[in-house]
């Protein structure tokens, strides 16, 4: 979708790809310049029911042939959103959902009521539009399936759209977060399921009164930030505090294992130079957004939002969204697959929240005078 005034033009790019890559989100935003687009970001859905596009920790070159196809639909695209762009507003809602999702690497967990967040497109009184921002892994599909598939994200998309509404559905802070104890099966049946379960309880606001004049769309505020390889000293104490099997079928313990696997690769790299990395944020007519290149946990999504709520009216954290990093762990997350196949040391959830937080209250004091929008 586009988002317009007199002089700048954004584009928010969702692809049901498993992440995307430094590579084709430059390549996008080069191709995007060329049709009237000023600034664009690309994100993935991070299904895992996708073509393979260079998905490992740290982010890999995109294959050529997923590139050349995901330039050419996003063209197609935002030449379509362009041409039916007319005078909007905006608006945010949240919605608190329980019963989809919860922590999917701990043990018998408690019940969670997920965040989602709704961007609401209204022309005139008509809501035309929305954004739907999902912290959730759109893992449903099992890992035998061989079909492609836009998984969770799909069934929300088919739930909330009308032949008059359009819908955006991207993922937020989904690091942590599943259905693995919610879901009550691995087919299409328990994705539709879930995302009409979610559908009906995410309703679509009516535009506030009094509002004002609509605010201009300037261009997205970046941080470059460094951050450090995980140390193989580091992997050693992980492996240490590592909790033993409750079972020969324990499911978490397989998990970690596939982790230690991951990060005993990375270690054998031996990196030493720092992954860097750009946080981003944009603010679009009095709602910031946010863009993280990896996997944020839930609980960093939050204090984002929390953090830059006394700046930003309504603050929306996008993940897997102008390149792939992989897992940011916390200083006190404890040994877990995520920290395990993360290419970064701990503590590197902080420094990203940091700069989220700096870029979103940048975003807002940019404003200007005044103008009117379209979308």
């Amino acid at each position: 979708m586009t988002f317009a005034d007199e002089d700048h033009r954004f584009a928010l790019v969702v692809a049901d790809l498993i992440c995307v890559n430094v590579d084709v989100v430059d390549r996008i935003r080069t191709a995007m310049r060329g049709v009237g687009v000023q600034s664009c970001w690309v994100a993935a859905t991070h299904t895992h029911a996708s073509p393979e596009a260079g998905c490992s920790p740290g982010g890999e070159a995109t294959p050529r042939h997923v590139a050349d196809r995901l330039e050419a639909a996003t063209l197609v695209a935002v030449r379509s959103a362009m041409a039916s762009e007319r005078a909007a507003r905006l608006d945010s809602a949240r919605t608190l959902v329980p019963k989809l999702a919860g922590h999917r690497n701990i043990a018998d967990p408690g019940p969670l009521d997920i965040p989602v967040d709704t961007i609401v497109v209204t022309a005139g009184t008509e809501v035309v539009g929305l954004v739907v921002v999902s912290p959730v892994h759109p893992t449903i599909l099992p890992a035998d399936n061989n079909q492609v598939s836009a998984d969770l994200n799909g069934g929300i998309r088919r739930a909330l759209s009308t032949p008059d509404r359009w819908v955006v559905v991207a993922t937020g802070a989904a690091g942590d977060i599943s259905t693995r104890h919610t879901r009550q099966g691995r087919g299409l049946d328990e994705v539709d399921r879930l995302g009409a379960w979610l559908a009906d309880r995410v309703e679509p606001v009516s535009p506030r009164v009094g509002r004002g004049t609509p605010t201009p769309i300037r261009p997205p505020v970046s941080r470059t930030v460094a951050l450090a390889p995980k140390q193989r000293a580091e992997l050693e104490a992980a492996v240490r505090q590592a909790p033993p099997p409750k079972s020969q079928d324990d499911r978490i313990h397989r998990v970690l294992q596939q982790g230690l696997r991951i990060a005993e690769e990375q270690a054998a790299r031996q990196r030493t130079e720092p992954y860097v990395i750009d946080v981003e944020a944009v603010d679009l007519d009095g709602i910031t957004m946010v863009a993280v290149p990896g996997e944020l946990f839930l609980e960093l999504g939050e204090t984002i939002r929390s953090a830059a709520a006394g700046q930003a009216r309504d603050t929306v954290v996008l993940g897997y969204a102008n390149g792939y990093l992989g897992y940011l762990p916390t200083r006190d997350t404890q040994p877990c697959y995520e920290t395990y196949a993360s290419p970064v040391t701990s503590g590197s959830g902080e420094i990203v929240v940091e700069a989220a937080v700096e870029t979103a209250v940048e975003a807002v004091r940019n404003r200007e005078q005044p103008r009117r929008i379209s979308a």
